[in-house]
């Protein structure tokens, strides 16, 4: 007895058309970073969820170098790219999968066997190599290898050769240790081998019906067991541990391997050609059921139960009866189910991938949908804008079209807006344009209850919202314009009558709730009829509000779907909640057609892109789409409903989608993303190394365009995969990537980066481990350190020829000065000798001769001229002896400077009866002075001195040299002082001190209080 699942199986399909190299599909296998591999008649497949990268076998009889890698193609149904004509297969046919203890991906085909390297992207390197066929039956089959299975203490493996027998090689280096022919029994009568399974330490086989072989891998010894069961085309595989399942034509096995038991369930599927089902392959799904396809679709057999609970015959929802020979069942790491056919390419179930049944009609061009309605039969009724009335089976299969376009047309009307029960016998339909009449759901007629209603004598008025309520007490609301009307049945008919008409108003739905509140919704408000009341009252909404639908939670909070969201008010008709796109930026949109509520008291809405489950417990909000299986993202006004069992319709502008909430499941996969391939300044990166499997790479400074591709692996529903990127040191947080799964960076600046890349599945649930790929692009030469090291060297060895040039030179200029000076102070020196040898002897005997002319006159009035000249050339010869001190080079040193001064004003003063205390520092610098400075200093000093002499009337002064920057000589007497004023208009003497000290550099500051004090601060640098 086949028993019905609740949960229909919805399957994903894949073809040539989505870029599969062929439809035949004969093994199919996932690697463990993820990819699925797919085995065609036409090479090998292998796919990421969005494109196809094809391997194949080359055709031609030559090899040229750097051919055949391979040509990126973009795929235009998905936006990504896949690597096409691969030739990387050593065999042409009869491929077949396997991946080994150390992970490895094998493939045997007709030419043996190969290992796929996937640092080079290559199945090239063939470890058995076998081109010889055992027979023409071998010539012609599809499998010539496949392998059963690894032993890990002896390090073999196994491979079952059909038209053979069996070969034990070596795990590492494939070579051949044994094999084992098929025993002479079996051979004499020419039967091969027709299953194989490799079961631990055992080998079990099948060549005939009813037999069951078992081969001891240690001792080769072969125990044969009678199992009527078995008849043609038998597939073996574990169960458990104890138990093995045989599924051939017409029965599924039991045996369990310890007792020597079994139980034979005997198969009744027929197929369109009255065959039985034959069977090709199986497979364990997650909750234990055994998946078996064969000659007529899957069959799927609870162990447990011990029966059949589904006979799968068409993997397209459109389809009664699809091609459906199934050569190929494979589970993958998130549960999903990979379908190989023969002709049909792959089709996937995800257990895990949120259902939404796809009701469709196959013979309309639109599926305009405006109203749905499940009738007790469990059959769907579909009403359509301007095609009639679609019927579906219970899950979704196509039964019946009632068109307008027949003569006599069957409705009416053409649009069919709302439909109703009236009882398990007829439906209420209600058409545009007031058509309004009751539909036998058993013999398919009318009966066009129009004329009843057109009686009334109502005007005419806008109809583009036909609805129908029917009310616990019996009624059947309806509307026409501004009318709210209801119908109810009479002894004979019916009859028809006016609730209550809204002026200026036009109707556009009609809720009550189980108080008998009645609400009605229009083009810009809600009216609202209170049990306990008569009148009808008026909710306001924003201008320019459209009411499309309006329902009750269990809170007792309504809910008005509208053309602005969805508002939510208490049981005083006061907003609580107005869920849009702007306060809720989740939703995405604002037009909303329809609100039901599913058993969890959750609101489902559909709008203008897709549908949304709102949570108003945390007001967390999900958004499907056509991405998910939606008929498309843009659903109808009128078009939904809620079965009694808790399934809820949706209709839009290609259909309708129906679901139970109940069964939604959260994705617990998480997606590793795969780094595909690099472009640097637009060119593919090369390297030989898969870059999935690299963690580093460096690039060159002038390579800093570069744009890196990647994929997430998980299968449920890959279009709803997200993916997040972000290289560390460029971007500040994560980046969302588009729909062609590529991430682009330009002029990076030299240095180490690392990018992330993370994935979440189709319910937003993320890997908190992202795959990561770090890049360095190297600095230029003239910024690494041994070129700045170099250049360096480079500026400190011309820093040091030109500095030995410029001392070289500087030494030859102090030379040349030198020599300058010294022959200057020779010439200064001779001069001064020649002044003092000369001058000054002369000078000399002329105040010698005055004084002994003098002393011979005895009249003293005639002296006085003598005198006069006797004194005139003393001063002279005093002055003599100051500009032969100047200029003598001898005495340039500041400490010469500062004992001539101190000995002239101490022999000055002391002549003129003045006491004086002349301070200089303990230590004087070893400062060189210029003839002229000394000589500037000390007439400034001796000046000063003079003033005091014969102006100052003192009697004591203070000379004090201070040596700090610069040196300061202050000199202070405690005479008369003197006038400032006068000192300015007539005063040369203290002009001239100024003068000396600018004429060196320094300044000369001349006061008068108690006394003059003159202050010389003159630089010694």
């Amino acid at each position: 007895m086949l028993h019905a699942q609740e949960k229909p199986y919805i399957f994903d399909s894949y073809g040539v058309n989505e870029g599969l190299s062929q439809n035949s599909v004969y093994d199919i296998l996932e690697d463990n970073q993820g990819f699925m591999w797919i085995c065609t008649h036409d090479g090998v497949n292998r796919f990421d969820g969005y494109v196809f990268n094809e391997y194949r076998f080359n055709p031609s009889l030559q090899a040229i170098d750097g051919q055949g890698k391979g040509n990126l193609g973009v795929r235009s149904n998905t936006g990504g790219r896949a690597l096409i004509n691969r030739f990387a297969l050593k065999g042409y046919k009869g491929y077949s999968l396997y991946r080994n203890r150390r992970r490895q991906l094998i493939l045997t085909h007709n030419y043996g066997i190969s290992v796929y390297d996937e640092y080079k992207n290559s199945f090239e390197k063939t470890r058995l190599e076998d081109t010889v066929w055992a027979n023409n039956a071998e010539r012609d089959s599809g499998v010539k290898f496949r392998i059963l299975g690894e032993d890990t203490v002896t390090h073999s493996l196994w491979v079952w050769r059909p038209m053979k027998g069996l070969y034990v090689l070596n795990d590492s280096t494939y070579g051949i240790k044994r094999v084992i022919m098929y025993p002479p029994a079996i051979t004499r009568k020419g039967l091969v081998a027709q299953a194989v399974l490799k079961d631990g330490n055992t080998i079990w086989m099948n060549f005939e019906p009813g037999e069951l072989h078992a081969m001891d891998t240690k001792t080769l010894r072969l125990t044969t067991y009678c199992l009527p069961g078995i008849t043609s085309h038998a597939v073996l595989r574990n169960l458990n541990k104890d138990s093995l399942i045989i599924a051939s034509r017409g029965h599924i096995v039991i045996f369990n391997k310890k007792l020597n038991k079994y139980t034979d369930l005997p198969l009744v599927q027929q197929h369109e050609k009255d065959q039985t089902f034959a069977p090709f392959c199986m497979e364990l799904d997650q909750n234990g059921n055994v998946w078996i396809g064969g000659s007529d679709g899957v069959i799927v057999y609870n162990v447990r139960r011990n029966e059949v609970i589904n006979h799968i015959v068409s993997f397209n929802g459109s389809e009664a009866r699809s091609w459906n020979i199934v050569t190929y069942l494979y589970r993958d790491a998130s549960d999903n189910m990979w379908v190989g056919t023969d002709g049909d390419g792959i089709k996937k179930y995800s257990p895990n991938k949120k259902v939404f049944n796809l009701y469709r009609s196959p013979f309309t061009t639109h599926n305009m949908v405006r109203s749905v309605y499940k009738h007790d039969d469990g059959k769907l009724y579909v009403g359509l804008m301007n095609d009639g009335l679609d019927i579906y089976e219970n899950g979704g299969k196509f039964l019946e079209r009632l068109p307008n376009e027949d003569r006599p047309a069957p409705f009416p009307g053409a649009n069919l807006n709302a439909i109703c029960r009236e009882d398990f016998e007829h439906l209420w339909f209600h058409f545009s344009d007031m058509s309004i009449g009751l539909f036998n759901v058993h013999t398919r007629k009318f009966d066009n209850l129009t004329k009843i209603v057109k009686a009334l004598g109502m005007p005419p008025q806008e109809d583009n919202y036909p609805f129908l309520f029917k009310r616990t007490t019996g009624e059947v609301y309806f509307n026409y314009g501004c009318y709210l009307l209801q119908i109810v049945p009479t002894d004979k008919s019916y009859q028809v009558a006016i609730v209550h008409e809204f002026p200026d108003e036009t109707l556009t739905t009609y809720y009550e709730d189980f108080l008998g509140n009645k609400y009605v919704g229009t083009k810009s408000a809600v009216y609202v009829q209170k049990v306990s009341s008569s009148r009808w009252e008026v909710i306001p909404l924003p201008q320019g509000t459209i009411v499309k639908s309006i329902n009750k939670n269990a809170s007792k909070r309504l809910l008005l779907a509208t053309s602005k969201g969805l508002f939510v008010l208490d049981e005083n008709n006061h907003v609580l909640k107005h869920y849009n796109s702007y306060d809720y930026p989740s939703l995405i949109n604002d037009y909303f057609y329809g609100v039901l509520l599913d058993d969890k008291d959750r609101i489902w809405v559909s709008h203008n892109k897709g549908l949304s489950q709102i949570n108003p417990v945390d007001d967390e909000i999900t958004t499907f789409n056509y991405e998910d299986g939606l008929q498309s993202n843009e659903f109808n006004t009128g078009a939904f409903f809620k079965s009694l069992d808790g399934e809820l319709f949706f209709g839009g502008i290609r259909g309708v989608n129906g679901f139970y909430p109940k069964d939604f499941k959260n994705n617990p996969s998480r997606p590793k993303v795969v780094i595909m391939r690099m472009e640097v300044l637009d060119k593919p990166y090369e390297s030989d190394t898969a870059l999935s499997l690299l963690k580093r790479i460096e690039l060159p400074y002038n390579h800093n365009t570069i744009a890196i591709e990647f994929v997430p692996l998980e299968y449920t529903n890959p279009l709803k995969n997200k993916v997040q990127y972000k290289l560390d040191g460029a971007d500040e947080d994560w980046v969302q990537a588009g729909a062609f799964r590529m991430a682009r960076y330009t002029n990076l600046r030299p240095g180490t980066y690392t990018f992330n890349v993370r994935a979440s599945n189709n319910d937003d649930i993320w890997n908190a481990t992202p795959t990561t790929l770090e890049i360095v692009i190297k600095i230029p030469f003239w910024q690494s350190l041994w070129f700045r090291f170099l250049l360096l060297l480079l500026l400190l060895g011309v820093a040091y020829y030109f500095s030995t040039l410029y001392l070289d030179y500087k030494i030859r200029h102090e030379k040349l000065k030198l020599e300058k000076e010294q022959a200057v102070d020779q010439e200064r020196a001779r001069i001064s000798s020649d002044m003092h040898d000369d001058l000054g002897s002369g000078l000399s005997t002329i105040r010698l001769l005055s004084e002994i002319a003098k002393r011979k006159l005895q009249d003293s009035s005639q002296t006085k001229e003598l005198e006069r000249i006797s004194e005139a050339a003393g001063e002279l010869v005093d002055k003599m002896s100051e500009i032969i001190w100047a200029m003598n080079s001898s005495n340039d040193s500041l400490e010469n400077l500062i004992a001539y001064m101190r000995s002239f004003a101490a022999d000055f003063l002391e002549h003129a009866n003045i006491r004086h205390q002349f301070f200089i520092p303990e230590s004087i610098p070893n400062i060189k002075l210029s003839g002229g400075t000394r000589r500037n200093i000390y007439l400034a000093v001796k000046e000063s001195l003079h003033n005091v002499v014969k102006h100052s009337k003192a009697t004591e002064v203070v000379i004090r040299i201070e040596m700090q920057q610069n040196m300061t000589i202050l000199l202070k007497d405690n005479g008369k002082g003197f006038d400032q004023e006068k000192v300015r208009l007539f005063g040369n003497g203290l002009k001239n001190i100024q003068k000396r000290m600018e004429s060196v550099g320094g300044h000369a500051e001349i006061t008068s209080d108690n006394g003059t004090i003159v202050l010389l601060d003159i630089p010694l640098i």
